[in-house]
């Protein structure tokens, strides 16, 4: 199970939340607030967590700071004027070129409604094409253990992957007992808390077909 936000696909997510933050007078967002508190969840709990984060200093504009409903909407004009450009990372085309050379079942997952249609769009930008119906979006009120969940269906949690790059995706996924990898690009992201993650700095150490986990 790969994530496509922040795994898969980069997406200006980031910049559009820190833009928003802005835009209501809040203080500046970081990258690790960002991956901690906001990354991998619907809009609308993304913006009342960054209100929650910055409760208190937002000064220009205070319907929105009191409003996550509107703070998501001025973060997704934001996120449209930035994602003309969005590509697939470098390491993530070589793994979808290793798993469709493979045969590798796989299902893509994402929070973001904006996700599926640019991946589909950095994909077609790639000359590569995967089924649309093995993207399921996340509900606005699904956690990410509900997800999993209906993700894995029958198949039992030790016998699956998930792959993604933010900590509480991969956390909650160890939680349920599906063995979970953290992509973490950069040393300054925030790392998953559960010791049973593995940790990888690239897509590239991920083994295909994904039995053994990690290329040695």
């Amino acid at each position: 199970m790969l994530d496509l936000d922040g795994t898969l696909v980069d997406t200006p997510h980031y910049e559009a939340w820190r833009n928003a933050a802005r835009r209501i007078g809040a203080e500046e967002l970081t990258y690790p607030e960002y991956v901690t508190h906001i990354a991998g969840r619907p809009r609308v709990d993304g913006a009342a967590r960054l209100l929650l984060l910055k409760k208190g200093r937002a000064r220009a504009n205070p319907r929105a700071a009191a409003d996550s409903g509107a703070l998501a909407k001025i973060k997704q004009r934001e996120f449209l004027r930035l994602a003309a450009h969005t590509r697939l990372f470098d390491d993530a085309l070589r793994l979808l070129e290793r798993i469709e050379a493979a045969k590798q079942r796989v299902l893509f997952y994402t929070a973001s409604r904006n996700a599926p249609g640019l991946f589909d769009a950095a994909l077609r930008r790639a000359g590569k094409l995967f089924d649309p119906h093995a993207i399921v979006q996340q509900r606005r009120d699904q956690t990410k253990e509900a997800l999993f969940l209906r993700l894995i269906g029958k198949h039992a949690p030790d016998s699956v992957t998930l792959v993604d790059d933010a900590p509480h995706a991969v956390d909650a996924a160890c939680g349920l007992g599906i063995r979970a990898c953290q992509i973490r690009r950069h040393a300054f992201e925030p790392a998953a808390a559960d010791p049973r993650v593995t940790i990888l700095p690239t897509l590239d150490a991920l083994a295909v077909p994904i039995n053994g986990f990690v290329r040695t």
